[in-house]
C-alpha cells in the first residue's frame, strides 16, 4: 500500500523512528523519572545523536515552531475543519448538509472555521491544500463548497488514509491499552464472524453489514456531535474518542492455521 502510495523506504523510516522515539520518551522508568536520551538510544537502538535529532523535531512540532516540511504532519487541521464544516449547525443548511461558504465575510465563514480549530496556518494554505485534495471546490460567485467528509492529501489512496487513520490506528491503540490496562478499563473490542457461512449468502451477509454499521455509526456521530464541546472552549489536549466498525472477508488459504 505505501508503495502504490508513493512513499519511500526514507520517508517509512523516519516515520518508524518517529513513533519509536516519541513513545520512549512517553513512557517513565519505576521511579517515575523521565527517560531521557541514553536510555532511549539503548532501548531503540539508534544513536543518541540521532535520537536528540527526532526529539528536537517532536519538540519543534508540538511548539509550532518548525520550519520547511514538516514529517510530523498528519493533517489533522484540515481534517478538522471538514468534520466542523460537517457537523457544527452554525455551517450547515435546513437539510443538515454544508453550506457554500465566504472565503474570510461574515461570522459564518471558511476562516471562520480555520481560527476555530486551532493552529496557526493561513486560511490561504488550508483552502489550497483541501483544493489539491479534491475536498473542497470555488464556485463561480467565489463561494466556497466542501466535496468531501474526510481530508486525503491529493497523492495518497483515500481508502488507505481513511483506514490508517480511522481503523488500524484505533484498533492497534485499543489492542495496546487492553494487553496493560486491567479488565475494569479494557476498552470494548467485539467481532461476530463465522467460517462455514454458505457461499451464496455472503452477499445478504455484506448488505446487511454495511446497513447496521451505517445506521450504528450515524447515530454515534450525531450523539457525539451533540456532546461535545464548544470549539472556543475545548481543551486542546483533548484525547480522541470514538467507536469503529469494519467488515472483513478472508479466504481459507489466509485464515491462521489451527495448532
Amino acid at each position: 500500500m505505501l508503495l502504490r502510495s508513493g512513499i519511500s523506504y526514507r520517508q517509512f523510516d523516519e516515520i518508524v523512528k518517529l513513533a519509536f522515539v516519541s513513545e520512549s520518551f512517553r513512557e517513565s522508568d519505576q521511579l517515575r523519572k523521565r527517560t531521557n536520551v541514553s536510555r532511549v538510544a539503548v532501548r531503540t537502538g539508534m544513536s543518541r545523536k540521532e535520537v536528540a535529532r527526532i526529539r528536537s523535531l517532536i519538540e519543534e512540532s508540538e511548539s509550532g515552531t518548525s520550519e520547511g516540511p514538516n514529517p510530523l504532519f498528519h493533517s489533522s487541521q484540515a481534517a478538522r475543519l471538514l468534520q466542523v464544516w460537517h457537523t457544527d449547525p452554525r455551517y450547515l443548511d435546513k437539510a443538515g448538509q454544508p453550506l457554500s461558504l465566504s472565503f474570510d465575510a461574515g461570522d459564518a465563514s471558511f476562516a471562520s472555521i480555520v481560527r476555530s480549530v486551532g493552529g496557526d496556518v493561513p486560511a490561504g494554505a488550508v483552502r489550497a491544500e483541501l483544493f489539491a485534495a479534491g475536498a473542497v471546490e470555488e464556485l463561480q460567485d467565489g463561494q466556497l463548497k466542501a466535496l468531501k467528509r474526510y481530508f486525503i492529501p491529493g497523492d495518497l489512496a483515500e481508502d488507505m488514509v481513511v483506514g490508517f487513520r480511522h481503523i488500524v490506528t484505533p484498533l492497534l491503540t485499543g489492542l495496546a491499552h487492553n494487553s496493560q490496562a486491567p479488565k475494569s478499563d479494557a476498552f470494548i473490542q467485539r467481532v461476530a464472524y463465522s467460517e462455514t457461512l454458505r457461499r451464496e449468502a455472503m452477499p445478504q451477509f455484506r448488505r446487511l453489514a454495511s446497513e447496521r454499521a451505517a445506521e450504528f455509526v450515524q447515530s454515534v456521530d450525531e450523539w457525539l456531535s451533540a456532546n461535545e464541546e464548544s470549539q472556543t472552549d475545548a481543551v486542546a489536549s483533548q484525547s480522541r474518542v470514538g467507536v469503529g466498525v469494519f467488515y472483513f472477508e478472508q479466504e481459507r488459504s489466509e485464515l491462521p492455521k489451527q495448532k
